[in-house]
């Protein structure tokens, strides 16, 4: 029977979640490493997974993200089919609200496409105020670490959020939905279209133009 993988990245570890065939969702754990991870979900299941979906901080550079990509290629997976979203992606299809993210481990606040900007109090409660009646603040970071947020969020009764449990949450989202698109993928991402020869010549006929006017 085939089955789905639910990965979620963050500064402290990789949350793991397995979604079984008539079985519901199942949180695994928060692993060190996406090896790990990985391990402990195929423990829970049988077969390759049919289904994998990473969830990433919003504001990921493609470096970075490529670099995970190539630890979960390490892991045996496919990459190419990997469904890619971000957290504050998550939390906006799965509340069905504009979500605000305040990233206490990052210092930031996230905002669904996955916009970011440094935290600030005024900062946050501007964005609020756009949309005050629709939106909900969520919370995420190291227990230790957000305190002070959690009081800087405190009048907009922040959603705690712990990353594993975003593993989960995203196996719950349908492929495409209303809220969420058509999801990237790990190919997509590779698989950039070429530029064009006429674009990549623009600059140069620029210049050959400036030269025949001095």
């Amino acid at each position: 029977m085939g089955w789905s993988l639910g990965l979620s990245l963050g500064p402290g570890g990789v949350g793991s979640a397995v979604g079984l065939s008539g079985g519901g969702v199942h949180l695994i754990g928060a692993f060190p490493t996406i090896a790990r991870a990985v391990h402990a979900a195929t423990q829970a299941a049988s077969g390759p997974a049919t289904r994998v979906v990473l969830v990433h901080p919003a504001g990921l550079t493609v470096d970075e993200l490529g670099r995970h990509l190539g630890d979960l290629a390490l892991a045996g997976l496919d990459v190419d089919g990997i469904q890619l979203r971000t957290d504050v992606e998550v939390l906006h299809a799965v509340t069905g609200h504009r979500v605000l993210l305040v990233d206490a481990d990052r210092d930031l606040i996230a905002a669904h496409p996955g916009r970011t900007s440094r935290f600030e109090a005024d900062r946050l409660a501007a964005l609020v105020a756009k949309h005050p009646h629709d939106t909900t603040v969520a919370l995420t970071g190291h227990p230790e670490t957000r305190d002070r947020y959690h009081v800087a969020a405190r009048d907009y009764a922040p959603l705690l959020v712990e990353r594993p449990a975003l593993a989960a949450l995203a196996l719950q989202i349908p492929d495409t939905t209303a809220l969420v698109s058509t999801p990237r993928t790990a190919g997509a991402l590779r698989r950039r279209p070429p530029v064009l020869p006429v674009l990549a010549a623009i600059p140069v006929i620029m210049v050959l133009l400036l030269l025949l006017l001095l």
